[in-house]
């Protein structure tokens, strides 16, 4: 019998945009078998974010408290989560890991503000995940999901996406992070714009980067859910698999029913690129 993957470090509770409560979740993590799980609900703080163009979509679409705009106010909220996590975990006697999906962002002193915030949070390891395109200087950001659609809304989209890319570059390099989720999520824009054959080296400069860094890179079975492949293609896993980097199967759960979802077909998607460099906490 082959081994598939039996946990999970990216998926979210009702902390974020998750559909259920950390209970409901660590009961179906128990009930499908896996080891140990780590929660890794978003953690987006940007100052600008309700001067967003996205603002008005995302304020309507998901709940509030998924998007933060200073980091002092809300280390109260992290804070409970994370002691929260490490209760469940004692009373279910099951391994629970702290983590948050945190989206990196570029302007001017945001890097300093979250390591000074992570120092009063008792959390495990850091997910970079990018739901945004920023501007030059990051003051701007433009939520990916948004535009889906409605991209000759942004002017200079090209150029929003090389920065998308640098942002995940620079996440690596920070040092902060135990993997990088869903590399090539700007595929949802559609292949014409930002498909397997575009922004190729952007890519491969975050590759790099991670190899470099020793950060990981997750497979994650959500892209099966939303474009019907991968994130990341085919092409992004021949590259992981030529630099060794440590790779993790990922389901971004946001429901019970997504736990572990597609981990067998994953699993054949990493043997069939040669991937052997594995991450486990």
């Amino acid at each position: 019998m082959r081994k598939i993957q039996n946990f999970s470090y990216h998926n979210h509770t009702n902390f974020s945009d998750g559909k259920r409560s950390l209970e409901e979740m660590v009961a179906q993590a128990k009930k499908i078998g896996f080891c140990e799980m780590g929660v890794s609900d978003h953690m987006i703080i940007h100052k600008n974010i309700e001067q967003s163009p996205s603002w008005d979509m995302l304020h309507s679409r998901y709940a509030a408290a998924v998007y933060r705009n200073d980091f002092k106010s809300c280390l109260s909220d992290f804070q409970k989560h994370c002691e929260h996590i490490r209760q469940v975990s004692k009373k279910e006697n099951f391994k629970l890991y702290v983590g948050f999906e945190v989206d990196f962002f570029t302007y001017n002193g945001w890097l300093e503000e979250l390591k000074e915030f992570l120092t009063q949070l008792d959390y495990d390891y850091l997910v970079s995940g990018n739901h945004f395109m920023p501007n030059e200087n990051g003051e701007t950001i433009i939520n990916i999901d948004c535009i889906k659609g409605r991209t000759d809304t942004v002017k200079n989209l090209s150029e929003y996406i090389v920065n998308h890319f640098d942002a995940m570059k620079k996440s690596a390099e920070s040092g902060l992070y135990s993997f990088l989720a869903h590399i090539d999520y700007i595929r949802k824009l559609g292949d014409d714009i930002s498909g397997p054959q575009k922004f190729v080296e952007n890519k491969s400069e975050v590759l790099n980067a991670l190899k470099k860094n020793n950060i990981g890179i997750e497979i994650s079975t959500k892209g099966l859910r939303k474009i019907g492949d991968f994130f990341p293609c085919s092409e992004i896993l021949d590259e992981i698999a030529k630099l060794g980097i440590k790779t993790v199967i990922s389901d971004d759960a946001h429901n019970i029913d997504e736990l572990g979802e597609d981990f067998d077909k994953a699993e054949d998607e990493l043997k069939k690129h040669n991937i052997t460099q594995r991450l486990k906490f």
